[in-house]
């Protein structure tokens, strides 16, 4: 049992598990790294290859034209990653996949070319760092996927380990140094991926408290105004929903069973509304929101339930306001659902006339 707990902590930490929007959010932070790196890189080479002919005097010779052809190869890379970051950053729908395959494709051409810059500094004998600096950076502003963090580390290493063998039998190369780098640079990756997706569960879950209503669980105002363009260009029905005489029931029972029965409505509207986004209006008023005409929907323009609890009122009853239409904007979207206010103004008007034994609470407003 151990064995197989520790086995799912394991897979769990390697696999991590998450929702579409955090892991967008993860796509286009790590691509929001790499596009700031590689401008960074782009300018520093530039410099670099500019500062290096003035001190030779502007002269190309077969001394320097590898260093130049490297340095520049760097340069023009890390320009092209730039523009190609920068216009995925952008891009409203960001594939994961595409987002993915173009992180591995950064890292396995920069690393292959890291390597083959240090090995013009290994066969004289001198130290190798651009490797090592190439995977720093990495490891800063890269986010993959800790399994594929650690395949690609590996493969790294191996492969600069692999080169080394060939060209001097990796002479000078401390194995246990070499092999603890390695697993630096993994883990690394890995805690750096860990530590973003934390942050941006938290943030996910403190924009969903911003756009509930803390009673009844529905989404509230701002979540509407954010909502409001999932509606455009597409058939809408709009239910404005009040709950009748609720002040008295505030004012008879106490406003404990008043909050109760808000959330009892609000419970009900999965089953009357089903496939619809459910809003808290304000007060004892909510918004359903439904794509489509309606047909499947509750369409009366009145409803009641019984109410459980025996310390308050029998019977809820529920006036509805019912719009339609096909909102083209934002704006439209906003008129449509003042149009179910109004026809929920209208329904209140009749039943509760005085001819029908009530009164018009929001007549008296």
């Amino acid at each position: 049992m151990a064995l197989n707990k520790i086995g799912k902590i394991i897979w769990k930490y390697l696999f991590p598990s998450m929702n579409t929007e955090v892991r967008t959010a993860l796509d286009r932070q790590s691509m929001r790294g790499i596009c700031n790196v590689n401008l960074a890189a782009c300018i520093f080479e530039s410099l670099s290859i500019f500062i290096f002919l003035v001190m030779n005097n502007w002269r190309i010779d077969s001394n320097n034209i590898v260093v130049l052809y490297s340095v520049g190869f760097c340069a023009v890379f890390s320009f092209l990653v730039f523009l190609v970051s920068r216009k995925m950053m952008k891009n409203k729908e960001l594939s994961h996949f595409s987002s993915l395959v173009f992180k591995i494709f950064f890292f396995v051409v920069y690393t292959l070319w890291a390597i083959h810059a240090d090995m013009r500094h290994y066969v004289v004998g001198d130290q190798m760092l651009t490797f090592y600096i190439v995977q720093l950076l990495v490891t800063c502003f890269i986010l993959l996927e800790p399994m594929i963090s650690i395949v690609l580390v590996i493969a790294a290493y191996s492969t600069l380990y692999a080169v080394a063998y060939s060209v001097k039998n990796a002479a000078g190369i401390d194995v246990f140094n070499f092999v603890l780098l390695a697993i630096l640079s993994a883990v690394g990756m890995c805690v750096q991926y860990h530590t973003r997706l934390y942050l941006a569960k938290k943030e996910e879950r403190l924009e969903e408290v911003s756009r509930r209503d803390a009673l009844t669980g529905l989404r509230n105002r701002l979540a509407l105004e954010e909502d409001a363009i999932t509606f455009c260009k597409s058939a809408v029905t709009a239910y404005m929903i009040d709950i009748d005489y609720f002040k008295q029931i505030n004012d008879n029972y106490g406003h404990a069973m008043g909050d109760e029965i808000l959330r009892k409505t609000a419970d009900l509207f999965q089953e009357l509304y089903p496939d619809a986004l459910y809003y808290r209006y304000g007060g004892d008023e909510f918004l359903v929101l439904s794509k489509g005409d309606g047909s499947d929907n509750f369409l009366g323009e009145e409803y009641g339930f019984v109410n459980p609890n025996l310390n308050g009122p029998s019977y809820i009853s529920l006036s509805i306001g019912i719009a339609k239409g096909e909102p083209q904007d934002y704006d439209e979207v906003f008129a449509l659902i003042s149009r179910a206010d109004k026809a929920l103004y209208d329904v209140k008007a009749r039943s509760h006339s005085p001819e029908q034994g009530g009164y018009d609470r929001r007549r008296r407003r």
